[in-house]
């Protein structure tokens, strides 16, 4: 099968299995789950919990894989 372009790929829907044992969930369960656990997360804090923030991390550069050659 061979085409000129590939606009027709983008016509036809690339349909995959979701992974195994995935249900959907509603939008109105999440947020009430979010809600529940935003309620649960303040009374922590209220009770006098610590509570650490975390930031989010910083890029750092990974170091090259080639390795040098030894010299003799």
């Amino acid at each position: 099968m061979s085409q000129r372009d590939a606009w027709s790929t983008a016509q036809v829907p690339f349909l995959v299995p979701g992974p195994a044992g995935y249900v959907p969930t509603d939008p109105a369960k999440k947020a009430e789950d979010a809600a529940t656990l935003a309620a649960r997360v303040a009374a922590f804090r209220k009770a006098g919990g610590k509570v650490e923030v975390i930031t989010e991390p910083t890029y750092r550069p990974q170091k090259s894989s080639k390795r040098r050659s030894a010299k003799a």
